[in-house]
């Protein structure tokens, strides 16, 4: 499927299905192996798998990765309601908040960096059932993002 400049695919081999998302020559993916959800991220032919989104035993999809122009570092955003801001290279956590009442859809660092907007909804993980229009209205907030919370370590 291609959008604009956005190449996105679902791919499905031997049980391992992959959301695949490539932008201005940067591949995304969201891949789910055997109960497993992992986000991996590849910049310049480097592929890295970060285990994230996980609360106990609960698996949580990856909704949305964001990549930070200035400090090459990330931000994961899921439907635990969370995001978190990652070290690519030291393939470590930066930054974990607090949890949203909703899923986090999708997510962006504005162009210098310094603000990071994110928007709650419901994503339809638990299906039509768990639907509550009244109670799950969505919303859109922003973050200003602090050099320490997002610069590599």
């Amino acid at each position: 499927v291609s959008t604009q400049s956005t190449w996105e695919a679902v791919v499905s081999t031997q049980s391992t299905w992959e959301a695949v998302v490539s932008t201005q020559s940067t591949w995304e993916a969201v891949v789910s192996t055997q109960s497993t959800w992992e986000a991996v991220v590849s910049t310049q032919s480097t592929w890295v798998a970060f285990k994230c989104h996980r609360q106990q035993q609960d698996i949580y999809a990856v909704n949305s990765i964001s990549f930070h122009q200035g400090q090459g570092t990330f931000a994961t955003a899921g439907s635990d309601g969370s995001f978190n801001f990652w070290d690519k290279d030291q393939k470590q956590r930066l930054k974990q908040f607090q949890r949203m009442p909703l899923p986090i859809t999708d997510t962006a660092f504005n162009r210098d960096g310094t603000i990071f907007a994110y928007a709650i909804s419901y994503d339809w993980s638990k299906g039509h059932a768990h639907y509550n229009p009244a109670a799950q209205k969505p919303r859109i907030f922003l973050h200003a993002v602090k050099e320490k919370e997002i610069r590599k370590r």
